[in-house]
């Protein structure tokens, strides 16, 4: 197997077990474990947290010690975070395993990257992260069909306890298949680590401070980390209350709404891989002002099927912002220290789901959800100003 399919096979395998939790996990929360709306919530600030906390100091492990390894440790700690949920059906379970997801999780999310630009030429970065997120698009679709028809014939619990065995399966393979052969350690001399920590963090933002481009996809990340946090806690909600649907049939349209975006989203990577040569700010800028229009008149229209068609124009825009970014990101980054950069931006996404998620909470709480919603697309807004300086100095 070639490098890319490598990537390609690993990445929608992991998508197809997470989505298969993602798909049910509400249900397992609610029904199995029986949490309070409080409890639900707290198990996303956790997550969150264990994201904002950890995501500078594993990418740093990825630089020292390998992104291969980082990878292979993060699938095993999400696997384990998956069985531990699946196996105690109760808050202090589920928030341990939360937590373990989070930490898990920024082992893989800038060692990935990093590994797969390092281990590819520049010429095939752009093809390949748009394919490897339309291969991801396909994991997770089919993670959606897995799931319901695991859940239909024995139980969520069991869906949830099958994905995370098959991502300790994943691990294993990556032992074996994952190649890694241009990976450069920071590590100089006889230094400690923790200096190289603070060395790494040091370059890592004089790096994006000292280049507009990076500096303007950090404050970017930062307004989608404080929009996206509130708008996935309450779309379902809006549905539920506002459109008042049935609560045995709940689980069926959103496993409606997910394979449907998921549809969108390969065709939209798809259309964008033929057009999106160049010109990623220019793109982004436009793609982004829809996002906020359809958001605004998701969060207030009062017709059904409409609300439907905004949700998955809505889903779909937001699914295609990572890789164009992902793409402007690696294009302005030296290899050497990628995979520490990359997680700094993980963790400002992180700091603003911390913050915007309970900000967009208190809002629908002393307003309404449609107010919630409402100002989930504003916190949007700033990032159209700082794509206009993007595309002005490309």
């Amino acid at each position: 197997m070639t490098t890319p399919s490598i990537y390609y096979a690993f990445t929608s395998s992991r998508a197809f077990c997470l989505q298969i939790v993602f798909t049910l996990n509400i249900i397992y929360y609610v029904s199995d474990a029986q949490l309070n709306p409080l409890e639900l919530v707290l198990i996303g600030t956790i997550m969150e947290l264990a994201v904002l906390l950890c995501e500078i100091p594993t990418g740093l492990v990825a630089d020292l010690f390998g992104r291969k390894k980082s990878i292979i440790i993060g699938t095993i700690i999400i696997g384990c975070a998956h069985l531990l949920e699946g196996s105690i059906p109760s808050f202090t379970a589920i928030a341990v395993a939360a937590a373990l997801w989070g930490i898990g999780w920024t082992f893989i999310s800038g060692a990935e990257t990093a590994w797969i630009a390092d281990e590819i030429t520049p010429e095939q970065l752009d093809h390949t992260l748009l394919n490897g997120a339309k291969f991801s698009s396909i994991g997770s679709f089919i993670g959606i069909l897995t799931s319901v028809a695991i859940g239909s014939l024995f139980t969520v619990q069991i869906a949830i306890l099958f994905a995370g065995a098959v991502l300790l399966l994943i691990a294993l393979l990556s032992i074996f298949w994952i190649p890694e052969t241009k990976f450069v350690p920071i590590t100089q001399g006889k230094q400690s680590h923790l200096h190289h920590m603070k060395r790494a963090l040091q370059s890592s933002w004089n790096v994006i401070r000292s280049d507009r481009t990076l500096l303007s996809l950090a404050s970017i990340t930062l307004f989608m980390g404080l929009a996206s946090e509130g708008f996935d806690r309450l779309w379902g909600a809006h549905f539920i209350e506002n459109f008042q649907l049935n609560e045995h049939y709940t689980v069926y349209w959103f496993g409606l709404f997910y394979a449907l975006t998921f549809l969108l989203n390969i065709g939209l990577l798809k259309w964008m891989e033929r057009i999106a040569t160049s010109h990623f700010a220019r793109l982004l800028m436009w793609l982004n002002t829809l996002l906020i229009l359809f958001m605004i008149y998701f969060a207030f229209t009062t017709h059904f099927i409409v609300a439907v068609v905004l949700y998955l124009c809505v889903a779909s825009l937001r699914n295609v912002n990572h890789p164009l970014m992902n793409i402007m990101m690696n294009k302005q980054l030296e290899s050497k220290g990628r995979a520490t950069t990359l997680s700094f931006y993980g963790q400002v996404d992180a700091f603003g789901q911390v913050a915007g998620g309970p900000l967009v909470g208190l809002i629908a709480l002393y307003t309404s959800i449609e107010g919630g919603l409402f100002a989930s697309a504003l916190l949007i807004l700033p990032t159209i100003y700082f794509l206009r300086i993007m595309r002005k100095s490309a």
